[in-house]
């Protein structure tokens, strides 16, 4: 039992022969980093326990709403006793009866890193440091609040730093998108089977998968997931298994969501992996997929309700019914007839090299900038680019997708010899067609994040501009090379902030939108 004074609060309150709660050893965590935990407990009010290991101990805040994403929403952290070092490790129940009955699981943890002595922002009552959890990262801080008549227990205010890893919260919820613990998972650890009769499309792939001897990987599956036939080859030209996608989508749900949630999706369905047969499906039909969103009907009459992909169950569930590409649409669900972007894919035509691509994608942007456009780029996930233009929406789909074709005009007409004025492989040889054509009402784009359904599953990967000339291919990263950069900072800070109104572009092109749908 640890002599520590600063834990006798923690045990008056506890009968450590009903609990299965620590009570706190002597020995003190032998590391040189400081561990953090964040611990969602459904109490008689759910909170969650915000913890910083200091000075032998715990330091321990109790935050209703959970920590948010957004620098703006700074949210009530209660301060509470000290726990020991060992309740870092508790994931359970509280029996009933007991102090904080109810359940406790691990919801983030990793290593916070002070910004200053940490001693002193605590007595003075701000401290700021830096999170690297699986959840919550980058910098924070802890602001004291005086104590209002009849409170006894010292309020503080958790807030997010400004800078990569922040979100607007209206935009993100990192306690929504990811509810589950970082802890408790169901293992599944799987093995290739060299005797398994395979389906004549997979028997290549599975052939020269067990050549290669890789291992397949322990799948920690989030409560409520299932994951049928993991060992199964979705691609032969790599020998991805749907065990490896499953993971993919776990390690990128944060990531992915932020561009899924609030948008329609339209799912590229793989039931026999690559090359095999895939259903383009954007309408709920028959589709049965656990948390799933159906949009309102009268979104898209005539048609099955729209569908919409916003939890972590949902994204994986869509996996377990082997959905490879999630495609989004240029408007937000709740203002579906004022699209909030323009996507300029570089198609590249027959003939067409890397270095011309690259070269295109600047001269898009060099002409969006003489508009007054500001961009982002990402990679395609196959052979090209595809350029943003985050939009306020406040035009309809004919009046964006008319600036949108004028673009294209624009550069086809200033360049003929690079740029092609219609679709279609024959007038694209030897040159780009920068696609307008996704910018029509109902047409969708790859989302950022998502896998493609090809050779080698290529990942669409938002980068920046600076990038550009190091890249070496849409498909620069892959299902299988991604890892590092879904642990980087995000590269495309700033697009939430970005609002910007088209109205210079189309009066440069002399496109007047109706008055009725224009601000």
């Amino acid at each position: 039992m640890a002599t520590n004074a600063s834990l006798q609060d923690y045990r008056a309150k506890r009968s450590f022969d009903v609990t299965s709660e620590p009570a706190g050893k002597t020995a003190r965590r032998r590391s040189s980093t400081l561990a953090f935990v964040v611990q969602k407990h459904a109490a008689r009010q759910l909170h969650y326990d915000f913890r910083l290991e200091y000075d032998g101990v715990l330091k321990s805040w109790a935050v209703p709403k959970g920590p948010s994403l957004d620098p703006a929403v700074k949210r009530m952290a209660v301060e509470v006793e000290d726990h020991p070092l060992e309740y870092a490790n508790f994931e359970g129940d509280i029996p009933a009866g007991q102090y904080g009955a109810g359940n406790v699981i691990i919801w983030d943890r990793g290593t916070w890193i002070p910004l200053g002595d940490p001693g002193e922002g605590l007595r003075k009552g701000k401290l700021e440091f830096e999170l690297r959890g699986k959840k919550l990262r980058g910098r924070w801080a802890l602001v004291r609040m005086r104590k209002r008549t009849g409170e006894h227990q010292t309020p503080w205010l958790l807030i997010k730093g400004r800078d990569d890893f922040a979100r607007p919260e209206d935009e993100y919820s990192v306690i929504d998108a990811l509810p589950n613990s970082v802890k408790t998972h169901k293992p599944v650890a799987l093995k290739r089977s060299t005797t398994r009769k395979s389906k004549p499309t997979d028997t290549a792939g599975a052939k020269r998968g067990s050549e290669r001897a890789t291992p397949l990987p322990i799948v920690a599956l989030p409560r409520g997931v299932r994951l049928t036939h993991p060992e199964r080859v979705i691609d032969t030209t790599s020998g991805v298994t749907k065990a490896e996608v499953m993971r993919y989508h776990i390690e990128a749900a944060e990531r992915l969501l932020a561009q899924l949630r609030g948008r329609p999706v339209a799912l590229v369905r793989a039931p026999e992996g690559v090359g095999g047969t895939m259903f383009f499906q954007k309408h709920a039909r028959e589709l049965r997929i656990p948390g799933i969103k159906l949009l309102d009907p009268k979104l898209d009459p005539g048609h099955d309700a729209l569908l919409e992909i916003a939890s972590v169950p949902a994204l994986l569930g869509a996996v377990q019914m082997n959905v490879l590409e999630f495609h989004t649409w240029n408007a937000r669900s709740r203002a579906l007839e004022k699209p909030d972007r323009i996507v300029f894919d570089l198609d590249p035509g027959e003939g067409i090299t890397w270095q011309r691509v690259q070269e295109g994608a600047v001269t898009v942007r060099a002409l969006l900038q003489e508009l007054g456009l500001v961009s982002f780029l990402k990679t395609s996930g196959g052979k090209g680019l595809h350029v943003i233009v985050p939009l306020q929406p406040r035009f309809d789909w004919d009046t964006v997708r008319a600036l949108a074709q004028a673009v294209t005009l624009r550069l086809a007409h200033a360049a003929p010899d690079r740029f092609a004025e219609k679709s279609g492989a024959k007038n694209r040889v030897g040159r780009i067609f920068v696609d307008y054509l996704r910018n029509g009402r109902g047409a969708t784009t790859v989302a950022a994040w998502s896998l493609r359904a090809r050779p080698g599953l290529g990942v669409s990967v938002p980068v920046r501009w600076e990038e550009l000339e190091s890249l070496r291919a849409g498909d620069h990263w892959t299902v299988r090379n991604v890892g590092e950069r879904l642990a980087a900072p995000d590269p495309w800070t700033g697009y939430a902030k970005v609002r910007q109104s088209p109205r210079a572009a189309l009066a440069a092109f002399e496109i007047k939108p109706p008055r009725a749908r224009a601000s």
